[in-house]
């Protein structure tokens, strides 16, 4: 049982273990601010949801609000969600479809570019208005594999530079070409670092994700480390948990993987441990006629779990046929509380491979999809916001695995405010978290 560590890097990463202030302190919320949220190039939501000119939606993000826009000539354009006349929120709604953007207090007006297009009264001004000095300010704003991307900073490095290599391993995927199924947000009492720390290390899987053994090995997992704080896991799938007794027959999860590619579970009785084999090929066999792009992938990935996490705050979990977006975003003042977004797609079936074959069950339903733009007839889902009493009570889920990870991560924030706790005592399992706070304070200081 290893984990194998590449290390993309050119340092090596020892363990050091850090105070807790860091998840508690105000002040260090402060420096975060100044050293990571307005510096850094941020995932702020789906290309997809910004099909024509006039298309918009808005990124909370800490105290800022930026509105992100298709221009009239078809670019994505993020802007400080300000009215520059008194400094009112320009937009209210969270998305939707504008010709242009009206002040609700003023009515200063801006068209879907920025430019301020029309201001009331404006003979009595008695400066006049310069209407290019007071069109709507803008961020940096750019695009990767259908996510758009922000940064508040004055000259970021571009953003393919600050992803550093990532890309070359994800670009296979084709998120894309991936489909947004279900969108939600929860609120959670807890610093954003904890949610980002806990899907940073599988050395809790055993304890609170029991039906994990019953669908992936923890044990035997490869994780990548990344310049900018960037991290990668791959998890080995369709298979069971080596530390735990090995079934002689296939799990109720690897019956249904089992069965969906057509194969049958009873073959592999006393035979468990090849089934992740089988998968693999299975896949490779049937892929083309079911509609999927497996060509680029490698075996390994037709089976097993990715786990990307984008320095600060992106976590990416994804298989060749769907991808989680996991997001936590800082309270605006309060350094105990965050809000975690989650975000489902799915790669549905490319319907000019679909060979049509009555005999092969379909891993996904048949859908025309281009980069960007949702498939026609499907209509995107509106996102569903609630706090973690709710998860807790059984009115919402996100998973059963999330919704462990959501009840838990309350009690781990109360302990950090605890006299009792002083700093973290982590181990070698644990490595993806220092890679992310060596950078986090080399951002903004210890």
């Amino acid at each position: 049982m290893t984990i194998e560590i590449v290390n993309h890097t050119d340092h090596p990463v020892e363990i050091c273990n850090f105070d807790k202030s860091r998840y508690v302190d105000p002040g260090f919320m402060e420096r975060e601010w100044d050293g990571v949220w307005r510096k850094t190039w941020l995932l702020a939501g789906l290309v997809s949801d910004l099909e024509r000119p006039g298309d918009f939606f808005v990124f909370d993000m800490g105290r800022e609000q930026i509105l992100i826009a298709r221009t009239s000539k078809g670019s994505i354009q993020g802007f400080f969600n300000v009215c520059q006349h008194r400094g009112n929120r320009l937009v209210t709604q969270e998305c939707g479809h504008a010709d242009s953007f009206r002040c609700a207090y003023h009515a200063w007006t801006y068209n879907v570019d920025g430019e301020l297009a029309a201001v009331p009264y404006e003979e009595r001004f008695a400066d006049g208005v310069p209407r290019k000095e007071r069109a709507l300010k803008p961020v940096h704003t750019d695009v990767w594999s259908g996510f758009v991307f922000i940064n508040m900073g004055e000259d970021p490095e571009p953003l393919d530079e600050f992803l550093c290599g990532v890309p070359g391993f994800l670009d296979p995927y084709r998120f894309g070409h991936m489909t947004l199924v279900e969108h939600q947000t929860v609120h959670l009492d807890c610093n954003w670092k904890a949610v980002v720390d806990n899907f940073s290390e599988l050395y809790h899987v055993d304890f609170l994700h029991p039906q994990h053994k019953r669908m992936v090995d923890c044990c035997n997992d490869t994780v990548h480390l990344f310049p900018n704080g960037h991290t990668g896991l791959a998890v080995p799938g369709a298979t069971v948990n080596p530390r735990f007794p090995v079934p002689d027959e296939p799990t109720d999860i690897q019956t249904g993987q089992l069965m969906n590619l057509g194969l049958d579970p009873t073959d592999y009785v006393g035979r468990v441990m090849e089934i992740r084999r089988a998968v693999q090929l299975r896949k490779r066999e049937i892929g083309a006629d079911r509609g999927y792009h497996y060509d680029q992938f490698d075996d390994e990935q037709l089976s097993d779990v990715w786990q990307y996490n984008l320095f600060p705050n992106t976590i990416f979990s994804f298989t060749p046929e769907h991808l989680w977006i996991l997001r936590p975003r800082p309270h605006p003042t309060d350094p105990n509380r965050c809000e975690f977004d989650k975000y489902t797609l799915v790669m549905f079936a490319d319907p000019e491979l679909v060979t049509g074959s009555d005999d092969i069950v379909s891993i996904g339903r048949a859908s025309t999809r281009i980069e960007g733009v949702q498939p026609e007839g499907l209509k995107r889902p509106q996102r569903d916001v609630f706090s973690y009493e709710a998860v807790i009570a059984g009115k919402k889920t996100m998973t059963d695995t999330i919704d462990q990870d959501v009840e838990l991560l309350s009690g781990v924030q109360a302990g950090m405010r605890s006299e009792g706790f002083d700093t973290t005592w982590l181990n070698d399992d644990e490595m993806r978290i220092q890679h992310f706070h060596n950078h986090l304070v080399l951002l903004v200081g210890d």
